[in-house]
Formats: structure tokens, C-alpha cells, sequence
């Protein structure tokens, strides 16, 4: 089966523009993307499209992400960056909609 899964995630205040782009450099380096149908995805917001071993649970991938993510985050860190993790959201779903939405700019 399938799986679409998006992570969010929050880092601290303190994290440099530096380090916070090589995360992602990391995590889409993983096979997360940053981009949805040639969109940029919000920030600090990305997804992946994966298939689960036949007795592995929503659980079990919504796990691995959450090891992918410290993974990506020690290896900021080890490239002298200082980084923090605040918290991080993750979605899986085996079925559905998902996509980005048509957000209307207001003008001020």
C-alpha cells in the first residue's frame, strides 16, 4: 500500500537561515520534497509519497519519519551548524486528497 505522509516541524528562533535550508537539503535529500506539482510547499512544511511493508502500520511510518527528521537535524549539527528542534507534526494517510491550496493575496 501507498502511503502520503507530511511533516511539519518547528525550530527554534535561534536556528541560522544556513541551517535550516540544509535541513531541508537533507530531509529532501531523503525523498521528502519541498514542492508539490512544481509549488513550493509552506515553510518548514514537507511530504513524501511511500510504501509500507505488507505488516507495517501508519504507526510504524510516522516512527521512521520521526528517526528520518533526527537523523537530518545530527547531521546539521555535526556540519557545525547549531540547530534546535523544537516539535514536528506528522500526517500519514494510506488514502484521500492532499495537496496545496489556492490561498487568494489579499491587498493591503
Amino acid at each position: 500500500m501507498a502511503f502520503v505522509a507530511t511533516l511539519a516541524y518547528e525550530l527554534d528562533p535561534s536556528t541560522s537561515p544556513q541551517a535550516a535550508k540544509l535541513l531541508v537539503a537533507e530531509l529532501v535529500g531523503r525523498r521528502y520534497n519541498d514542492r508539490f506539482e512544481g509549488k513550493r510547499m509552506p515553510a518548514n512544511v514537507l511530504w513524501i509519497r511511500r510504501a509500507g511493508e505488507p505488516s507495517e502500520t501508519v504507526d510504524d511510518l510516522r516512527a521512521k519519519m520521526g528517526a528520518e527528521l533526527a537523523t537530518a537535524v545530527a547531521a546539521v549539527a555535526r556540519a557545525g551548524l547549531p540547530i534546535r528542534l523544537l516539535r514536528a507534526w506528522v500526517q500519514v494517510t494510506g488514502a484521500g486528497t492532499f495537496g496545496l491550496l489556492d490561498v487568494a493575496q489579499e491587498k493591503v
